[in-house]
């Protein structure tokens, strides 16, 4: 897969947890089902917003999303 135009890919590898079901592996990121490897297949099924390239797990998000570089702006007294 190569990256699609227009998003940002944030690696949550070491976040995924997998739980073993009757039929596969359901993968989550932070108690939420983000996709899940079927026992017959070789691959895995991503939900919408999620991806997998070289053995990573990728966040797909819009190029216009904006992360804070902090909690607070413009703090001034100290605290923050």
């Amino acid at each position: 897969m190569s990256q699609q135009p227009d998003v940002n890919r944030i690696d949550v590898t070491k976040q995924v947890r997998g739980e073993v079901t009757e039929d596969c592996i359901v993968l989550t990121l932070n108690g939420r089902e983000i996709g899940h490897i079927p026992f017959d297949a070789a691959s895995c099924t991503m939900n919408a917003g999620y991806m997998v390239e070289q053995q990573r797990i990728f966040r797909i998000d819009s190029a216009d999303t904006v992360h804070p570089s902090s909690y607070v702006d413009n703090c001034d007294m100290g605290w923050c």
